[in-house]
């Protein structure tokens, strides 16, 4: 397979910023010089030249933009939708990723390497603060009645999606939403363990998590320290980015 992106002489799509959580000027978003990208590979906007507008928009405007293809975390999408085991998803989600990489491997390298740069999500699974983060937020999904409770409700809306657009479950409904619970706090732990590095700013082309917003709102005071500091930037991408400032 060879790269579908040559867009060199092509118009960039509008991108534009819908939301910030919590509030800032742009000014002040724009203070920060780090940002990352995460890159949810179910999602079309990653596999469509708005890709390209998103990673030009962001590398003006930060000195470095940290781009993870979320491709390991799909090993729960797997067992969800396709019935795979453990070892079956995690390769499945796997062989996803690199395509995903191969297939854009002809934009990543129309960017400086050390302003863009692509990772996946299994390097993002090590360190202490991954560790640490991950620990608090299990033990917080455990504990706290609310917080279980707003996971929870995410992770059915996941379920809800795949109903609404036709898509079978390959498991019982119950053990589906204890897989996307699952998925949740690891990513959760991942966002928390990279503020703590200094990636505070996440770049997404679609609105935040219900539980993410609330953390963002100050409702859980024991979440991990990354999460408090996390900023969240919700894009539109197209037409609809045209009619934002």
């Amino acid at each position: 397979m060879t790269s579908d992106y040559h867009f060199e002489d092509e118009r960039l799509e509008a991108v534009a910023i819908a939301k910030i959580l919590p509030k800032l000027s742009q000014q002040e978003l724009f203070s920060y010089k780090r940002c990352y990208l995460g890159i949810s590979l179910e999602n079309p906007v990653f596999d469509s030249r708005s890709l390209r507008a998103i990673l030009c928009w962001a590398s003006e405007r930060f000195e470095s933009c940290l781009v993870i293809v979320g491709d390991h975390l799909r090993r729960f999408n797997e067992r969800i939708l396709n019935g795979l085991d453990d070892a079956e998803a995690a390769k499945a989600a796997g062989k996803i990723g690199d395509v995903f990489v191969l297939k854009t491997k002809g934009l990543f390298e129309q960017f400086d390497g050390e302003q863009v740069r692509l990772t996946r999500w299994k390097e993002h699974l090590h360190g202490g603060e991954f560790k640490e983060s991950k620990e608090v937020i299990e033990q917080l999904f455990v504990s706290d009645e609310q917080f279980r409770a707003s996971v929870e409700k995410d992770a059915v809306s996941f379920v809800n999606r795949q109903h609404r657009r036709g898509q079978r479950l390959a498991v019982e409904q119950a053990e589906a939403i204890g897989l996307c619970c699952e998925y949740l706090l690891e990513e959760i732990a991942v966002f928390s363990a990279l503020s703590e590095r200094g990636w505070r700013v996440e770049l997404y082309p679609g609105p935040e998590l219900r539980v993410l917003t609330e953390v963002a709102r100050g409702k859980y005071p024991s979440v991990p320290r990354g999460l408090k500091e996390r900023i969240s930037v919700e894009l539109k991408v197209g037409a609809g980015a045209r009619h934002k400032s």
